[in-house]
């Protein structure tokens, strides 16, 4: 399925004269749809390439970002690998059934240990430990993301063009590609959906590493922490889903959405 764009009506997006549209990534693909297929659809060339044989990753017990992985690693003939923050207890969740499901080799290690998944040392032994293994950094964050985030920026731009694009940020990757790959005269938004002072500085690390000098504006939309979930916003996902007919996730769209219609 190719890329919609779909116009959003509010009565305050007429009173603000304001022309809101969401494009709808997350029907791309039957695997890994949004941002994750485009930050993995790199990854993937460039693991086949270089004849890598496995996919090593990071996450929580609920990562999105993990269960893409191990989908699409599948898909394309890979081992995945998943080093998980936590219990083993956790295995039995949806999630990582579903990981497991699609053949993801499972590695619990404890938050002192997981806090560690930046630290050179720490991936140089697990690069010993799985020799074969590309290791991609959480959420994907990888600069091949950026390249392929940046192709959604285009695709995005050759349906509709707009001033602004908002984007729900977690570790940052999704924003800083497409910002990388926008026209001169646009700007990006990232709403940041967890309390996280150094978000700001690694987009700008990202962007610098494409030779690119644009910009990305933060917003702050954690409302009480990564993966919160209280009445207000519960309220808003059940209105937006009844005047769009579009059903917003609780941890990462719904909270940029209703930072966004709150600035307007």
């Amino acid at each position: 399925m190719n890329l919609v764009i779909e116009n959003i009506k509010f009565p305050v997006l007429n009173q603000a004269n304001i022309k809101l549209s969401i494009a709808r990534a997350d029907q791309i693909h039957p695997l890994a749809s949004g941002n994750k297929f485009y930050k993995l659809a790199p990854v993937i060339e460039y693991a086949k390439r270089n004849n890598y044989k496995q996919l090593l990753s990071f996450g929580g017990a609920f990562s999105n970002h993990i269960h893409a992985l191990a989908l699409t690693a599948q898909a394309h003939g890979l081992v995945s690998i998943g080093i998980i923050r936590g219990e083993s207890t956790y295995a039995k969740n949806p999630t990582l059934q579903g990981a497991q499901t699609s053949g993801m080799q499972l590695q619990f290690v404890d938050r002192t240990t997981y806090k560690r998944r930046y630290d050179k040392d720490y991936v140089s032994q697990l690069q010993q430990q799985y020799p074969e293994a590309l290791i991609i950094p959480e959420g994907g964050s990888s600069q091949l993301a950026i390249q392929g985030c940046a192709v959604l920026a285009r695709e995005i731009n050759c349906l509709q063009k707009s001033d602004f694009l908002a984007v729900a940020s977690g570790t940052g990757a999704t924003v800083a590609g497409i910002a990388c790959g926008l026209n001169d005269d646009q700007s990006a938004i990232g709403y940041a959906v967890l309390k996280d002072e150094s978000l700001s500085e690694r987009i700008q690390t990202f962007i610098r590493q494409e030779n690119s000098n644009v910009s990305v504006k933060i917003e702050k939309a954690d409302f009480g922490g990564y993966a919160k979930l209280d009445k207000t916003l519960l309220d808003f996902i059940i209105q937006w889903l009844d005047k769009t007919g579009i059903l917003l996730d609780p941890i990462y769209t719904s909270k940029m959405c209703m930072r966004l219609m709150q600035q307007i």
